[in-house]
């Protein structure tokens, strides 16, 4: 049902363009971008998009740096200028951003959210198809069985590792999800929790150069902290054990494959949703929007594994 609903989403978000356009004057408007870890690639392309979409944006900044109390500051400190709604609108990037966002803005300017994996689950919307309340946004959220139906076209796996975070939800989430699905499978999974301060991923890393662990592959989801450790992993064990990511940021970091959507159309797709609420639409009735998933393979981590490349992969590195 949750598959169902994700890629009715996508098919939501198709709209069909006009024969003629004749470019409307642009609109001056004022955003707050939430940002996690500062400008991304997806906020490169959300910016173009808003700017070719004919809105001429003036862009205030709160950065996160990865610190979810420095973000509840930035925020806090925002009281003011949010209660007096001088601001049209908020961008926010990610889960954890866009949790401690609509905690301090409270309903008062509507907010657009990119790249949330699973925004029921973080409670931030009602459903998938009614987001109900001042908040819709953009998933990458593309189901985990279809994550791994696509991984397993490369190569059978019988043991699999997962690495999760689990200091953020969509971690928490998406581990519970692949033990799911392997026990379908058949699939024997190893969890292990890495997060930012301690050891916990150069233990695990240990275990697999050691020996103590043997999975197929190994397989890390959509969190910020483990694709900003990606290429760490990559180096210490990617020769060793095929790399499956939850985002296209774990290919470029030399990952196998990932099967998601690019992060310039999640940036995309996130302008023309915000677009339609500057415009007066009710984000409340904007159904979540899902990108097109592609299949992200590493051209050399896929020799390195003599995996043969299929028709549909798009190549990195």
């Amino acid at each position: 049902m949750k598959a169902r609903l994700l890629f009715a989403a996508l098919l939501g978000a198709v709209v069909a363009l006009p024969l003629f356009h004749v470019p409307a004057a642009a609109e001056n408007k004022n955003v707050l971008l939430v940002l996690w870890k500062g400008i991304t690639p997806s906020e490169e392309a959300f910016k173009a998009k808003l700017s070719e979409l004919g809105i001429n944006a003036t862009y205030r900044e709160v950065n996160a740096n990865q610190d979810r109390g420095t973000l509840a500051a930035g925020m806090q400190a925002l009281e003011a200028d949010i209660a007096n709604k001088s601001f049209d609108v908020a961008y926010t990037y990610g889960t954890v951003a866009t949790q401690v966002a609509t905690g301090v803005i409270r309903d008062r300017i509507p907010v657009v959210f990119d790249i949330v994996f699973d925004p029921v689950g973080a409670k931030l919307v009602k459903s998938l198809q009614e987001p109900g309340g001042t908040v819709t946004g953009v998933t990458n959220g593309v189901p985990i069985a279809a994550q791994f139906d696509a991984f397993t076209k490369l190569k059978p796996i019988r043991t699999l590792l997962v690495l999760f975070n689990s200091r953020e939800v969509n971690s928490n989430i998406i581990e519970n999800e692949v033990r799911n699905w392997a026990e379908k499978k058949g699939v024997n999974v190893t969890s292990r929790r890495v997060t930012p301060g301690n050891n916990s991923l150069q233990d695990v890393l240990a275990e697999i150069n050691s020996g103590a662990i043997k999975p197929d592959a190994l397989f890390a989801g959509a969190d910020n902290y483990l694709a900003s450790v990606a290429g760490e992993i990559q180096a210490a064990v990617g020769p060793k054990v095929p790399l499956f990511g939850g985002t296209q940021t774990y290919v470029k970091a030399g990952w196998l494959a990932a099967y998601t959507p690019a992060v310039n159309d999640m940036g995309a797709s996130t302008a023309e949703l915000m677009a339609k609420v500057l415009k007066g639409a009710n984000p409340g009735t904007l159904p979540i929007v899902l990108p097109t998933p592609k299949f992200f393979i590493s051209k050399a981590a896929a020799a390195a594994h003599g995996i043969t490349l299929p028709p549909d992969a798009v190549l990195e590195n």
